[in-house]
């Protein structure tokens, strides 16, 4: 029976759930073979059932036996040297390579109680990477360490890992102070549902669950329809076999289950481990069973993680190192104010700006006995003196709430627009507290993040979520959230603002800064105007949080791009629509306001800025007074060519009535005077009562030749052969670094959505379910390998493709092959496009 989870039922299941024998399931996945051998006597006392296959023998006569008469004295001596070593019971050790019935198989110890834990596996634990592969792992191990913050570090990383792994998903999640976790970097296949931003609540990952993982670094599952294999005992009174840290663990039903509702076939995990703590976890996920040889996961936990690890704990300390920093900035403010000072009242009028700044706060307040000092926004008096007396109730003198109004409910008609605190006390009588407004935030958990239970003989028990579409759960009346950082960077301010308290910065200092903040307000007044006119526009239509931010983003970048019309080395001529699309693009909400018409052509490029200069006028002319004023006014542009020239007719329509200025201001001179002045051409402005109307003619000799076709613009139609720019483009490269590369030059021409693969199976599998609209294949993939059968399913399924080599035209194909394009490494996004056209024509 399943039901509702209340608090109680909550906390009960949760209890279950955590006296689960995570530590000893009693199965093994069917990967390999497990054995446990007491230490003392070097005796088998426990066996995987499977062993009756590996050693020829019932279950009966291997248990019992000497484990050096089983697997030989050569690893009965790796074994015990391993035990000797200081760290043995926290970590699984490499014990060699065991020859069996002419197959190697890798052997892996751990400590479990008082036995041996022998994990054998098929295959041998020694790479066989050739020195080009040893470089690029080199490479790449390189490119971590030189990732310049935390962001860059998770994207590399994750992208890195899916091509070494060939899984399908591979997620960088972080556990929060409460062990809820959020995936921060997410690289997969396109088909599959993003998970990039969910969170997904602490219950997910029970406390024993977590208490693993901070010892060990890898754990598989390797098939979410696996047969577990029991393990024996010699007697039946011996206690189930810690396997802890064996790899080959077996799995709980509820995690299967879990499993099967995200639609993952496998997985595999990496923990993250800073100072002794876990921080968070490397997750992969394949949709069909999948287990990485012995020898590619000991690469991951014993070279690439280490790195990465590192890595995020230098970068972490560097954040501290900036928050140390921002510190020292403010004590040079304060030490001012000492040296200055005037009385107590007015300090925080004069630092206040300068401490919200740092601490990312919208107030600040100081409590000494029956006085209070403020700055900002802040509570009532008696809402302070309520957070300060928990702080000081508390056991380190310092608290946080990120909803006032939750959870202390009787101050929610005294917060005074607040919704968090930090409140931290040193004396008795003395308090610091900080405070935030609210801010509209939406979490969005991996499923809904309500549980439910299934009673299992009287006793409540988890049961996995059954759906990981997002889920929205609005979060009002909340503040951002508050971080290690700011709790550290309050508490070594705490001690610089008991000093100032007493004192004050001079009058004239406070107003020098207001003086300041006012000229830089005023320089860029005209900058934030224009970006606040795009952005209104852009949220009122803009759809969700995620299209208005892309939206603003490629808005204002067109607004740069207009700047350098013509300015682009070795241009002849500019595009007359290129130019009209870039100056329209930043206002254009969609394509049925704005139209461009006619033939197309093109302008000297010498002359293109002061043409995109006029365009610019006319659009900032009907985005302040004209058409664009209002959300329905339509601007029609029609261009045209004679024997003597070309043209380009603006029509404004639909907006407010249009009268003409009495005085010309710059945009009027410009388009009637300085357009026949420089160009040499004419033209006419038209304040006509139903909309602005302009003609500018420009003669021939103005117009250039463009040696490439202008790029379509946004405002049209795209034609046909640009559809393939929303395709998959499928990559099949060995060497992550050209891979990328191939990659992001072909995002620059259009194709931003690539699928990255190392091995030809893996490139055959994604095609079972997958079809690419174009494909770029090396030939050559080491190892003995090739892409011909890639190539030979992509022909056969008319999927346009390309060979990328870097032997030149010295290489041989069937002939089915034999006429596909080739581009020579290193390759040029030049050539790339020249390649794409001719396919895409």
């Amino acid at each position: 029976m399943t039901r509702a989870l209340s608090d109680r039922d909550l906390q009960q299941a949760l209890d279950n759930c955590a006296n689960e024998s995570v530590h000893s399931p009693g199965t093994i996945q069917p990967i390999g073979w497990l054995l446990g051998c007491e230490i003392e006597t070097g005796l088998i006392r426990h066996a995987s059932m499977n062993c009756v296959e590996l050693f020829g023998r019932e279950i009966a006569s291997v248990l019992g036996q000497p484990m050096q008469d089983l697997l030989g004295a050569e690893v009965w001596h790796a074994t015990q040297n391993i035990a000797a070593l200081r760290d043995f019971s926290e970590r699984r050790y490499f014990a060699g390579t065991w020859r069996h019935d002419s197959a190697d198989h890798a052997l892996h110890v751990s400590k479990g109680g008082d036995y041996f834990v022998v994990e054998i596996e098929h295959g041998s634990e020694v790479p066989a990477g050739t020195p080009e592969m040893v470089r690029e792992q080199t490479f790449l191990i390189n490119q971590i360490q030189a990732c310049a913050d935390q962001e860059s570090l998770f994207d590399l990383t994750s992208r890195l890992l899916r091509h070494v792994t060939g899984f399908d998903r591979v997620m960088i999640y972080k556990f929060d102070s409460e062990w809820n976790g959020e995936v921060l970097a997410e690289t997969r296949r396109n088909s599959l549902e993003p998970f990039l931003g969910l969170k997904f609540p602490h219950w997910d990952i029970p406390e024993q669950a977590r208490a693993i993982m901070a010892r060990i670094q890898l754990r598989i599952v390797a098939d979410v329809d696996q047969v577990p294999v029991a393990l024996a005992a010699q007697h039946s009174d011996l206690p189930a076999l810690d396997i802890s840290l064996a790899q080959m663990r077996g799995v709980s039903d509820v995690h299967i289950q879990y499993l099967r509702n995200m639609g993952v076939g496998a997985t595999m995990t990496l923990s993250v481990v800073l100072d002794q703590q876990l921080w968070g976890m490397i997750s992969f996920h394949h949709e069909h069973p999948k287990v990485l040889q012995s020898s590619i996961r000991q690469i991951l936990t014993t070279g690439i993680i280490p790195v990465f690890c590192l890595k995020l704990g230098l970068l972490r300390d560097r954040a501290t190192l900036g928050l140390s920093q921002r510190l020292q900035g403010l004590q040079t403010d304060i030490q001012t104010a000492l040296e200055r000072g005037t009385s107590g009242p007015d300090i925080l009028s004069a630092i206040g700006p300068s401490v919200l700044q740092a601490l990312d706060v919208d107030g600040l307040a100081i409590l000494s006995g029956s006085q209070d000092y403020r700055y900002g926004a802040t509570p009532s008096t008696a809402a302070m003196e309520n957070l300060a007396a928990r702080a000081r109730a508390s056991e380190n003198g310092l608290v946080t709430f990120e909803s006032i109004a939750t959870e202390v409910p009787g101050l929610a008609g005294d917060l005074d627009g607040v919704a968090g605190a930090l409140a931290l006390v040193n004396t008795a009588n003395r308090s610091l507290l900080v405070f935030r407004r609210e801010i509209g935030q939406t979490l969005s958990w991996a499923g809904n993040p309500t549980k439910a239970i299934e009673i299992v003989g009287g006793n409540a028990r988890l049961q996995p979520r059954g759906s990981f579409a997002k889920y929205l759960e609005e979060a009002q009346g909340r503040c951002k959230p508050w971080s290690e950082q700011d709790r550290h960077l309050t508490q070594q301010l705490w001690p610089l603002l008991s000093a100032a308290e007493r004192h004050a910065f001079m009058a004239d200092l406070t107003r020098q800064r207001a003086l300041m903040i006012a000229e830089l307000n005023h320089r860029v007044r005209n900058i934030l105007a224009m970006v606040k006119s795009v952005s209104s526009q852009t949220r009122r239509h803009g759809g969700s949080p995620e299209n208005y931010g892309q939206s603003l983003e490629a808005r204002i970048h067109a607004l740069a791009a207009a700047h350098d019309i013509g300015a682009g080395a070795g241009m002849s001529a500019v595009s007359a629509r290129e130019i009209t699309a870039l100056e329209t693009a930043p206002f254009a909400e969609n394509t049925e306001r704005v139209t461009v018409a006619g033939e197309d052509f093109s302008i000297r490029a010498d002359l293109a800025p002061l043409f995109a200069l006029v365009i610019h006028e006319l659009m900032t002319n009907a985005v302040k007074h004209g058409a664009f004023s209002t959300d329905v006014g339509r601007i029609a542009i029609d261009l045209g060519r004679d024997m003597e020239g070309a043209t380009l007719e603006w029509t404004e329509s639909g907006g407010p009535q249009v009268d003409e200025p009495a005085a010309m201001g710059f945009g009027a001179t410009l388009i009637r005077q300085a357009l026949p002045h420089e160009l040499g051409g004419r033209s006419t402005l038209d304040f006509s009562q139903h909309g602005v109307r302009a003609q500018l003619w420009l003669p021939k000799a103005s117009l250039g030749y463009a040696a490439n076709p202008a790029a379509p613009s946004r405002v049209e139609a795209e034609p046909a052969p640009s559809v393939l720019r929303n395709g998959l483009v499928l990559i099949l490269e060995d060497n992550f670094m050209i891979a990328t590369d191939l990659a992001a030059e072909l995002e620059q021409l259009g194709f931003p959505n690539t699928e990255i693969f190392a091995r030809p199976d893996a490139a055959m599998d994604f095609l079972r379910s997958e079809t690419p609209a174009l494909a770029f294949l090396d030939v050559n993939l080491g190892q003995g390998r090739t892409s011909e059968s890639v190539a030979t399913e992509l022909v056969g399924r008319a999927i346009r493709t390309v060979f990328v080599t870097g032997y030149g035209d010295q290489f041989l194909m069937p002939a089915p092959l034999a006429g596909l394009p080739v581009l020579t490494k290193p390759i040029s996004r030049a050539q790339l496009g020249e390649c794409i056209a001719r396919l895409v024509g």
